[in-house]
C-alpha cells in the first residue's frame, strides 16, 4: 500500500514538474527583453622615476651653490695721480705705452705722470658655469611644479558599471513585467611613496619643496637674479668645469633629464555603451524566470509547491544555465563544483560560528568577573 502511495506522489510531481516545464518554455517564447550597459573605465597609475632622479642630484646642486665659482674682473681706468689708489706693474707698462701721460721728468730721473691707469678689481659670480646653474634651478622649480600639479600619491583603477534591464512575457493569461537598474563599482586604489618606501609621497615632495625653496636664497641665486642675467640654452658648453667637476656633472645630467623628458604616467578613461545581446543578457533573462518562478511558489496559495519542489527547480534552473553556458561539461565535472562550493560555504559556516562563540564566551567571562567583583565588594562590606 505504501509503495503504491509513493508511485503515485512520484506520478503527480513528474506531471506538475511537466506542466511547470511547459510554463518555462512559454515563458521563453514569449520572453521581450533588454539589456542597456553603460561602461566607464577610470586608471591613473604614475611614474615617480622624476622624483627619485632629483632627490638624487639635489645634494649635488646645493654643493655647487654653498661653494660658487669665481672670477676676477679688472676695471680698467685712466685717472688723475692724485685719485689713484695704487700702482701697479700694470700701471706702470700703461704709462710706459702713452708717454703723453708723463707731465715731467725729474733731474734725478723720477717720472712725474699727470695721470696713470688704475685697475680696480672685483670678484663676481657671472660666469657661465654659475649661469647654468642659475637656469637649471629655475627651470627645476617649474619642472616640479608642474609634475606636482599633474601627479598624484595615489595609483587608481575605477569600473562603473551600470546596467539598466528591462523584460516582459506573458505565461497562461499573466502579464509579467520587470525594470532592474544595478550600479557596478569596482576600485583598487593604491597609495604609492615612489622607490623610497621609507617616506611617504606626500613627504618626499614637501621635503624637495623645502630645498628647491631654499636654493633661492643662496648668494648665487639672489646675485645673478640682480643682475638679471641672460639664461642659458641647450646645448650646454663643455668647461672645464662642466666636464670634470662631479658636482656639475650631475647638475648635467639632471639638465638633460629635463630637457628630454617624456610623461610615463598612465592615464586611461574610456567609456562605452551598447545594448547586450549575449551572456550577460540570457543570465539577465534567466534571473527573471527565476524571479517569476519563486513568486509563483510563495504567492499563489492555489499553487503552494512543497519545499523540495522549490529546491528542485532552483537546482534544475541552476544546471540548466551552468550547460548553456558551456555545453561540454560533464556530470562528473558539475558534481565537483557543486561538492567544492558546498565544502566552502560548510568551512565559511564552521568559521561564523567559531567567531560567535568567541565572542559570547569572551562576553560571558566579563560577566563573570565583573559579578565576582562585586561579590568581593559585598564580602568586604560585611566584613567592615
Amino acid at each position: 500500500m505504501e509503495e503504491e502511495e509513493i508511485k503515485e506522489e512520484e506520478q503527480v510531481e513528474t506531471e506538475d514538474d511537466q506542466e511547470q516545464e511547459e510554463n518555462n518554455q512559454l515563458f521563453i517564447n514569449n520572453l521581450n527583453s533588454t539589456l542597456f550597459v553603460k561602461r566607464n573605465h577610470n586608471k591613473k597609475e604614475y611614474n615617480y622615476e622624476w622624483l627619485d632622479l632629483i632627490e638624487q642630484i639635489v645634494p649635488y646642486i646645493d654643493n655647487i651653490l654653498r661653494n660658487p665659482k669665481r672670477f676676477i674682473m679688472n676695471d680698467e681706468e685712466v685717472v688723475k695721480v692724485e685719485l689713484s689708489k695704487k700702482v701697479t706693474v700694470e700701471s706702470v707698462i700703461h704709462l710706459t705705452q702713452h708717454t703723453n701721460l708723463i707731465q715731467k721728468i725729474e733731474d734725478n730721473g723720477d717720472v712725474k705722470p699727470s695721470k696713470i691707469l688704475n685697475i680696480n678689481k672685483e670678484e663676481s659670480l657671472d660666469t657661465y658655469e654659475n649661469r647654468f646653474i642659475y637656469t637649471l634651478v629655475n627651470d627645476l622649480r617649474m619642472f616640479f611644479e608642474n609634475r606636482i600639479a599633474t601627479t598624484s600619491n595615489i595609483n587608481m583603477c575605477v569600473d562603473k558599471n551600470k546596467l539598466h534591464y528591462e523584460a516582459n512575457s506573458k505565461v497562461n493569461g499573466q502579464d509579467l513585467k520587470i525594470s532592474l537598474d544595478v550600479d557596478d563599482i569596482t576600485k583598487n586604489i593604491e597609495e604609492n611613496g615612489g622607490s623610497n618606501e621609507r617616506m611617504t609621497y606626500s613627504e618626499r615632495v614637501s621635503k624637495l619643496k623645502k630645498q628647491i625653496d631654499g636654493f633661492f636664497g643662496t648668494e648665487l641665486m639672489m646675485e645673478l637674479s640682480r643682475l638679471h642675467v641672460s639664461p642659458v640654452r641647450s646645448p650646454i658648453k663643455k668647461t672645464n668645469v662642466i666636464l670634470k667637476n662631479p658636482n656639475f656633472q650631475k647638475a648635467e645630467e639632471l639638465w638633460n633629464f629635463m630637457q628630454t623628458y617624456e610623461s610615463k604616467d598612465n592615464k586611461e578613461l574610456t567609456e562605452k555603451e551598447f545594448y547586450d545581446r549575449g551572456l550577460l543578457k540570457n543570465e539577465y533573462d534567466q534571473a527573471f524566470l527565476s524571479t517569476y518562478l519563486a513568486n509563483k511558489n510563495y504567492i499563489d496559495e492555489s499553487n503552494q509547491a512543497t519545499e523540495t519542489n522549490i529546491i528542485n527547480q532552483m537546482i534544475r534552473r541552476l544546471i540548466d544555465n551552468i550547460m548553456d553556458t558551456n555545453i561540454e561539461l560533464t556530470e562528473d565535472k558539475i558534481l565537483t563544483l557543486f561538492k567544492k562550493q558546498i565544502e566552502i560555504k560548510k568551512e565559511n559556516n564552521n568559521q561564523k560560528k567559531a567567531r560567535i562563540y568567541d565572542i559570547l564566551e569572551n562576553r560571558l567571562n566579563r560577566e563573570l568577573d565583573s559579578f565576582n567583583h562585586m561579590l568581593e565588594i559585598l564580602e568586604e562590606g560585611d566584613n567592615t
